[in-house]
């Protein structure tokens, strides 16, 4: 049986899912899931098939976004938001993963739990509306996206998903080949999603915007979710939450995959990587995202 896509606004009806492979132009192979006619990291199809109908707490808060578009550390940021506490998680983002398929086992975490996903709006449960749930969606710009997209993928030898070069990882990437389809179709939707559910509470929260002064950016988490914290302690998650800090406390957990989290962190990084037809070519892309709040965004800081 053929894959068969969703139409826009229709409720997934997860017609196919199933393990496959993505082959680069040197045959470099990638592994991902087919499910309803999307690509998806290849985890096993409970988490994907049980997320609509996950029971959302009134004060959960569901953090979005596309890969590598700092997910991870977003999630840091509300954590400690949340719990008062400039700490770093000893259990990450991970935790909360809906795509795992964690089901019984984050019942056990304490309120307000900060869930997290990179799924479309679609796909994900279905009592948002109905429980207000706070979304906060990241996004960076998509070449250094792209970047550290590749770089994450390659980290992760003992999961062999992908091992081929950036130019071959750049061509899946723009052809939507990877977990989770283009970056610009992806925020295509999500704009789509905003504009058409004005009740929806969505914060976007931009990549480049933490770089340049995280302190700013946490205290615009903080007013959003209406919690209220006093300088020093904003002052302690922004110490927490800086790029080194953060990646010494994940290494520091001894994880071999938290390892592949943290690389550079740099705006700007994809200029030692991209050709300029590279570069030109998703400038060109970008126009799919012409009139959307994802229109304008920073390169450089």
């Amino acid at each position: 049986m053929a894959d068969e896509p969703s139409q826009p606004g229709d409720s997934p009806q997860f017609t196919v899912s199933s393990n496959k492979s993505v082959f680069d132009v040197d045959g470099h192979e990638h592994k991902v899931r087919s499910y309803d006619g999307k690509l998806v990291p290849p985890f096993e199809e409970k988490g994907y098939r049980e997320m609509r109908d996950l029971q959302l707490r009134d004060d959960d808060i569901l953090l979005c976004g596309y890969p590598k578009t700092g997910t991870h550390w977003t999630w840091e940021v509300v954590s400690m938001i949340v719990r008062k506490e400039g700490e770093i998680s000893k259990v990450g983002k991970k935790s909360t993963f809906l795509e795992l398929g964690l089901g019984k086992l984050m019942d056990g975490i304490p309120s307000p739990r900060v869930l997290s996903s990179h799924m479309w709006f679609d796909y994900l449960p279905k009592q948002i509306s109905d429980k207000k749930t706070k979304l906060i969606l990241t996004v960076r710009n998509p070449k250094d996206t792209a970047v550290s997209y590749h770089n994450h993928h390659v980290a992760l030898k003992a999961l062999q998903l992908y091992d081929g070069p950036f130019k071959n990882w750049f061509q899946l990437y723009m052809d939507g080949q990877v977990e989770y389809g283009t970056f610009f179709d992806y925020y295509k939707d999500w704009d789509n999603v905003i504009k058409s559910k004005p009740d929806l509470s969505i914060l976007v929260v931009n990549y480049e915007d933490l770089k340049e002064d995280l302190p700013r950016e946490i205290r615009k988490i903080a007013d959003f979710l209406q919690i209220s914290l006093d300088d020093q302690l904003v002052e302690d998650i922004a110490k927490a939450a800086g790029f080194e800090g953060m990646k010494k406390a994940y290494l520091d957990l001894k994880n071999f995959i938290f390892k592949t989290f943290f690389r550079k962190g740099d705006v700007g990084d994809w200029k030692n990587w991209f050709t300029v037809a590279q570069s030109e070519r998703v400038d060109e892309a970008m126009k799919a995202l012409q009139g959307t709040r994802f229109q304008n965004l920073r390169y450089t800081l």
